[in-house]
């Protein structure tokens, strides 16, 4: 076990103020002052303390006298802030200013300088704090307490249904016969011939708007396989490029992070988890069925109809229906579905009005008093996605 000792300290600086009372101290030359260097931290309130002192270094007295702190940047051309201050012991020349860490709010870490003017009516005099600098020092502005609070906002994605089978109308719904979704009960397909020329292989998130050099993205990825990757453009109509290289997961489930480094006008998350762009050999995918059968409001089995095909990693199952907690783990083998093992059985999964898998299309048929769930294999999905 290690320890260590802290402190708890504020900071005292003697800055000088000529005393015109005394006309004895002009005989006198104060020795250089070099200016001890304030840190004003960011999120948190700072005090800082200062001594008043004239040439003959005694403490000025600065009783009625109205001193005002200036915040300026390193060149001196801009106020990032001003605080009055408070005359703590006028005869021996102290005071303080305190600077809320809501004031700080929208001053972003970076070197400044600070000055103080001293008003005691009709004079208003500058104090002079740095032999280099005349009447201005140097203030470090740092994030070290506690980074600079940036609310995270928060981004949208579109959803894809991966286990339809078709669509009206396309190739291969027109060459297996098949009428589409309406037509002749045979609906839902085994997804033997399927492939969908039309099916989008990426989607986007919503754009982001970037607030700084660096921006940090969070989100929670659940079952998911695919690739993930970052693109910037400089508007909402010109030609997107990529920033980061695709990262590939593998049936991830977990939340990560991402750092986009330097100034981008906007950015979107680009994902690509769709069955259908698996890569030669094995491509193009085909989603895999199943059909699951309750017991007691249980699931008891889950039947697969159609492997599919091109799967990188076992996919995500979901159970769907009026019940709840059921859980199953699927099992691959050459892209190849081979398996739905259910690891939780749930409850209240009976019955369901429509009798979906009863029809010739999809053999085993499931018993009505059977039917309850339904079995979704997805190459799972993202959600809570945030930036900042």
């Amino acid at each position: 076990m290690y320890s260590t000792q802290v402190y708890l300290y504020q900071q005292i600086t003697e800055v000088l103020l000529i005393d015109t009372a005394d006309g004895e101290t002009f005989t006198y030359r104060y020795n250089p002052v070099y200016a001890k260097t304030l840190t004003i931290n960011l999120a948190v309130d700072n005090v800082l303390l200062f001594q008043f002192v004239n040439q003959e270094e005694k403490p000025v007295n600065i009783t009625n006298g109205n001193l005002v702190f200036r915040l300026l940047n390193q060149a001196g051309t801009e106020i990032l802030l001003q605080e009055p201050m408070v005359i703590l012991n006028a005869a021996l020349g102290r005071a303080k200013v305190t600077i809320p860490s809501t004031h700080l709010t929208d001053i972003v870490a970076q070197p400044a300088s600070y000055s103080i003017t001293f008003q005691n009516s009709p004079l208003i005099q500058p104090v002079f704090t740095d032999a280099q600098s005349g009447s201005r020092a140097p203030v470090n502005i740092v994030n070290s307490v506690l980074p600079q609070f940036l609310p995270s906002v928060p981004l949208t994605i579109p959803t894809l249904e991966l286990t339809s089978q078709a669509q009206p109308g396309d190739y291969a719904w027109e060459n297996a016969g098949w009428t589409g979704w309406n037509g002749d009960g045979n609906g839902w397909g085994d997804g033997a011939a399927f492939y969908n020329s039309l099916a989008n292989t990426e989607y986007y998130s919503s754009f982001i708007e970037p607030k700084g050099p660096i921006t940090t993205i969070q989100m929670d990825l659940i079952g998911y396989t695919g690739t993930i990757k970052v693109q910037g453009a400089q508007n909402y109509e010109a030609t997107w490029y990529n920033i980061t290289e695709s990262t590939t997961y593998y049936n991830e489930t977990k939340t990560i992070y991402m750092n986009v480094l330097g100034w981008h006008p906007i950015l979107r998350m680009c994902f690509n988890n769709s069955i259908f762009a698996t890569p030669a050999p094995v491509g193009p995918g085909q989603p895999a069925t199943a059909v699951a059968a309750c017991v007691n409001g249980e699931i008891q089995s889950i039947t697969i109809l159609n492997g599919g095909q091109g799967y990188l990693a076992p996919p995500n199952i979901q159970i769907l229906g009026n019940g709840s907690g059921a859980t199953a783990e699927a099992e691959i083998e050459n892209g190849v579905v081979t398996a739905i093992n259910i690891t939780n059985p749930g409850s209240g999964y009976w019955p369901v009005p429509i009798q979906g898998y009863t029809n010739n299309s999809m053999p085993p048929s499931v018993p009505p008093d059977e039917q309850g769930a339904v079995v979704a294999i997805t190459t799972g999905f993202v959600t809570n996605i945030y930036y900042r």
